[in-house]
């Protein structure tokens, strides 16, 4: 430990001065001891500093571990995110739409049915729904719905409204046993059968609205048998916020 005084002791001899007092000495021993007791402190503190610098790196190796993790977790749920947005794009005002001009067989298409791309709205045609002239669901028209309630009661959907639009055809109602309906009723009546029938299964009806507009609001133009099957639907369109 007295290596400061072995130092201290050689440079008194080399200097010669043999006759140093003792009291000097004594000074000088001590700021030797004093001079080793600092640097003794001294590595102490570097040893510590190292300490946590290993700590810091250990827990800055975990911390990148872990955000590799996470951002692992992000890209899983970035792709299903995308994945639930392509099933049902039909009233997401971040997708983008098709023109109107589009091929039919480009159509977009959510759970199998069409989606109107002016609208937004999943098209159910009338042929799957309802026997020809009325507003009874058929049970083929039932399990369609089940499908597309089960998305709008998802947590993406669950919160939107949903407006239920009822079309018909051009053509004069000729096998309705209610010889006063008109295409405004029997359109109405059909968006109000899917309402109560996706109330029954669930859906919380304060989101739930209806409208019915006839032939007046066709998807296809044109009288032919072709484009009459297309104009007699019913739509489920999202609300917007």
């Amino acid at each position: 430990m007295r290596s400061f005084r072995g130092l201290g002791v050689a440079l008194l001899v080399a200097s010669g001065a043999g006759c140093v007092p003792l009291s000097d000495y004594r000074a000088l021993e001590r700021q030797f001891d004093e001079q080793e007791k600092f640097v003794v402190a001294h590595k102490d503190t570097v040893r510590e500093l190292e300490r946590r610098e290993q700590a810091i790196t250990l827990r800055t190796r975990e911390q990148e571990q872990q955000l590799e993790l996470l951002r692992g977790r992000l890209e899983k749920s970035e792709t299903l995110r995308t994945r639930l947005e392509e099933r049902l794009r039909a009233g997401d005002g971040q997708t983008a739409s098709v023109p109107a001009s589009a091929p039919r067989q480009e159509a977009p298409t959510v759970l199998g049915l069409e989606v109107n791309p002016e609208t937004r709205g999943l098209v159910l045609e009338s042929a799957l729904l309802f026997p020809a002239g009325r507003w009874e669901l058929k049970p083929e028209g039932k399990a369609a719905i089940d499908r597309v309630v089960a998305e709008l009661n998802g947590p993406r959907y669950r919160d939107k409204g949903i407006r239920i639009d009822g079309h018909t055809d051009d053509a004069p109602i000729q096998r309705s046993r209610d010889k006063n309906q008109s295409n405004w009723e029997l359109s109405a009546k059909r968006a109000l059968a899917v309402i109560h029938y996706m109330e029954e299964k669930g859906v919380d009806p304060a989101r739930l609205s209806f409208a019915g507009f006839g032939p007046h609001s066709p998807f296809q133009k044109g009288s032919d048998d072709k484009a009459r099957a297309r104009n007699r639907r019913v739509e489920v369109v999202l609300i917007q916020d």
